[in-house]
């Protein structure tokens, strides 16, 4: 089996640290993949794309409303990446600061929760101002743990990382997708707002109970801590990165380009609606899309584990190019599932690599701050890049969508190419470049 090259670095740098971590390897591995699990089934019901906006429309019949979910959720997920990534800094721990962002992030979801309760009894315009405060607090919690959990992964981690991932996006898609029909369910045997209120209750209650998870998991003080600076100059490290860093400079042209080329995404059931497609297959192609994200990135985490990242990002933009394709030429409900099928798999890759790649390019004392420097720099592509398909899209046609989007695909797949695959980069100094294979 291939060793990532983080780990290789760790190996050489801490061997004590990086021996009893590899103790706990077991108990962790377990721990961690029942907490994805079962956060996996809980966040179902309080969805950003499904459950909440129907909340939020119920209330106010807006969709100005409805259009500021997506938009809170994305700056309070993405912008404090790298506020996460600076407090994790100075630390010889993970844990204790993933446990309190844990212990807030369910604070924030028992916040929604009361607020939802206030249907009723307090003016609606109250309650959506509250819901808002609530929903923020709750978003920006997400947006905290990514670098501190990635990081702890990394440490906790040492071996078959690889299938921790796929096993995770194995489950996370199954129990989403159960989640999504017992979500149904609920909704359609209690009229609102009793059926949102239960869906909320039922969220909260097993992500409290995943709490015990995180806090059995297993921990030794790393022994090799620099001091944290200020968040300012922790920023301030970002553009000497990028500068010093070629491989790292690559993978974030080559990720920027095939995010940027997600544009598309979005609008292929839209058009396929107005041709073959019924309102009720939109269900039938969500479906698809979710087990196919399941099943490949299961699939794909197995790859990454034993051939490397790179071929996994490689993997994604051919994905990306051929659900293009097909969503160009498709004619028929089963040439829609089919391009589904690869647009299911390209998303499970951005749910893989970014993570993964960011943590094998790192310096052992700057995971975090590569994890939270990817997200951050990549967030604008994902969110840019629907605007710009919607305005193509009312000049052009969705056509013209999907074949820029596959041409920028064709070109991040390129970029892809340049990239150097960490494990097979000799590191000249393992503290402060980028290693791989011992």
């Amino acid at each position: 089996m291939a060793v990532s090259a983080d780990v290789a670095r760790l190996a050489t740098i801490a061997p004590e640290y990086a021996r009893m971590m590899s103790g706990y390897q077991r108990r962790n591995f377990f721990l961690l993949v029942l907490d994805g699990a079962t956060f996996s089934f809980a966040i179902s019901l309080l969805s950003e794309t499904t459950i909440i906006p129907a909340f939020v429309q119920a209330l106010s019949h807006s969709a100005v409303l409805v259009g500021l979910v997506a938009a809170t959720y994305a700056v309070g997920h993405y912008l404090p990446q790298v506020v996460g990534a600076h407090l994790v800094r100075g630390r010889a721990r993970r844990k204790p600061l993933l446990l309190a962002i844990v212990i807030a992030e369910r604070v924030g979801i028992l916040a929604i929760a009361v607020t939802a309760q206030l249907i009723g009894a307090v003016d609606t315009g109250v309650v959506l101002a509250i819901f808002f405060i609530a929903f923020c607090g709750y978003a920006v919690t997400t947006g905290l743990i990514g670098p501190v959990y990635g990081d702890f992964v990394a440490k906790a981690l040492t071996r078959n990382r690889g299938w921790f991932y796929g096993i995770v996006q194995l489950l996370g898609g199954l129990l989403g997708f159960s989640s999504a029909l017992f979500a149904q369910s609920i909704l359609k045997a209690n009229a609102f707002p009793l059926g949102i209120q239960l869906c909320f209750w039922v969220c909260f209650g097993l992500s409290f109970f995943a709490i015990l998870f995180v806090a059995t998991l297993k921990e030794e003080p790393y022994p090799h801590v620099e001091p944290r600076p200020k968040l300012i100059a922790t920023i301030s490290e970002i553009p000497t990165i990028l500068r010093a860093d070629a491989g790292y400079r690559r993978y974030l042209l080559a990720r920027a380009v095939l995010a940027f080329a997600t544009l598309g995404v979005g609008f292929v059931a839209v058009d396929g609606l107005g041709t073959v497609l019924q309102p009720s297959d939109a269900a039938l192609l969500a479906a698809v899309f979710i087990l196919s994200q399941a099943v490949l990135g299961f699939i794909l985490g197995l790859v990454g584990n034993y051939l490397g990242w790179k071929v996994v990002v490689i993997v994604g933009g051919c994905l990306t190019i051929v659900g293009m394709i097909g969503a160009v030429l498709a004619d028929s409900v089963v040439a829609y599932l089919a391009v589904f099928v690869a647009l299911g798999g390209a998303n499970a890759v951005t749910m893989l690599v970014d993570s993964n790649m960011s943590i094998e390019l790192a310096p052992t004392a700057q995971t975090s701050l590569y994890l939270g420097t990817t997200s951050t720099l990549l967030a604008p592509f994902f969110i840019l890049g629907p605007l710009a398909a919607g305005a193509v899209a009312a000049l052009m046609g969705y056509p013209a969508v999907f074949v820029a989007a596959g041409v920028l695909a064709f070109i991040g797949v390129l970029f892809a190419l340049r990239v150097h695959e960490p494990r097979r980069v000799l590191a000249v100094d393992p503290v402060g470049l980028p290693g791989a294979m011992p």
